[in-house]
């Protein structure tokens, strides 16, 4: 699918440039070009219609800001990637609220440009393809310390990287989230919190667009890194978010806090299937007992519930027959105690998979994923794991 761009640079040479490096490559129609800036941005979209625009010299004062919010809200699906010097986190913050979709540093370089137009284009596409629904996983810890979150992140790299499944992962827990930590070494500029303020854009390209790709298949959306910004997030915006998501992923993750309340209950709610973290001792069962009973207040049924118990020991004095008897539901999968291997990867921020594949605890992972994508033709798992 080749792309129809255009450009507005203050700076000839690099409006040269542009055009130069744009004609070396098969993805675009020819470029429009035009010399100017921020006041030229709305003749341009209503006349060429592009799909990208590339802006250079943009300030993004408040008069600029308020020409391109409108015109990237009148048309949401134009992108919009800024050629600028290095900026701070908060002029990154301000260019994504008025529709930014990515930023170039310049002086611009043939393979910077070039890699940042083919990364719109694949979202594009992305966003364009009709895609069968994705499911969607909840993982909810049983008590503080369970160990949700690593068993989440996690997952979902592993869905990504070993089944080669499109995954995306929601950290929903807004006060103390940090599952982005347990796979991904740098620090996002935009959270949940972010994409909520421009809920009205949201579609699969600016979903993809505002998160941490930690592979090519595998996105994460972080929890916001402020109370204030967490307070501003709504069910409402939940509903909206995972029911885009499951659109353009195979695999949903919703890491989700301990406390119930509107959010993590419209998460629920959303989700195919509930996992709940435990590990074997006489606190985590009897806050696995107030979960489990809090699930049947809500009206969930035991096959939306998937048990899962972590740090599993064999020599426990607690065992896996005395939580499903205490329980009264059978116990998912049991994750072995492999503390050395997961405290490694939790430090390093890199999932067990890619660290440890041949370990222990790698391997129990595979196993669920294993089972997650395993089709009816392969011992009618699927259906064992999605009666519905």
């Amino acid at each position: 699918m080749k792309l129809k761009i255009a450009t507005i640079a203050q700076d000839q040479q690099c409006l040269d440039d542009i055009q130069k490096f744009l004609a070396h490559t098969q993805t675009s129609h020819p470029p429009v070009a035009i010399t100017g800036g921020a006041q030229q941005i709305p003749a341009v979209v209503e006349q060429v219609h592009p799909d990208l625009l590339l802006l250079e010299g943009v300030q993004l004062n408040p008069g600029e800001q308020q020409i391109l919010s409108r015109v990237t809200s009148r048309f949401p699906d134009l992108g919009v990637i800024m050629l600028c010097p290095p900026q701070p986190q908060e002029f990154l913050l301000e260019a994504m609220r008025v529709g930014v979709r990515e930023i170039v540093p310049t002086p611009v370089s043939q393979h910077g440009l070039i890699d940042a137009v083919g990364r719109f284009q694949q979202r594009m596409t992305m966003a364009r393809t009709p895609m069968q629904e994705g499911k969607i996983l909840a993982f909810i810890p049983c008590k503080g310390g369970s160990g949700a979150t690593f068993l989440a992140s996690n997952i979902a790299y592993t869905l990504a990287s070993l089944e080669s499944k499109r995954v995306i992962l929601f950290d929903f827990n807004l006060q103390f989230g940090d599952a982005s930590l347990f796979v991904h070494e740098g620090v996002s500029t935009t959270s949940i919190a972010d994409v909520t303020r421009q809920i009205q854009r949201l579609d699969g390209s600016f979903l993809s667009s505002s998160s941490i790709h930690v592979l090519p298949n595998f996105d994460v959306l972080p929890a916001p890194d402020e109370p204030d910004k967490a307070a501003e997030i709504k069910p409402e915006h939940i509903k909206s978010l995972i029911q885009v998501a499951k659109k353009h992923y195979d695999y949903v993750i919703l890491d989700i806090g301990r406390s119930f309340d509107a959010i993590s209950i419209q998460c629920l709610d959303q989700a195919d299937l509930i996992f709940p973290v435990l590990q074997q001792t006489l606190p985590f069962i009897r806050d696995a007992k107030r979960v489990i009973n809090t699930f049947d207040s809500l009206g969930y049924s035991a096959d939306k519930i998937r048990l899962i118990v972590n740090r599993f020991g064999k020599k426990d004095d607690i065992t896996l027959n005395d939580v499903t008897s205490t329980l009264q539901l059978e116990v998912f999968k049991a994750i072995p105690n492999d503390y050395s291997i997961v405290a490694e990867s939790v430090n390093q921020g890199i999932p067990v998979t890619k660290l440890a594949r041949r370990s222990a605890i790698a391997k129990s992972l595979q196993e669920i994923t294993q089972e997650l994508t395993r089709n009816n033709a392969h011992g009618g798992l699927l259906k064992k794991l999605f009666p519905f």
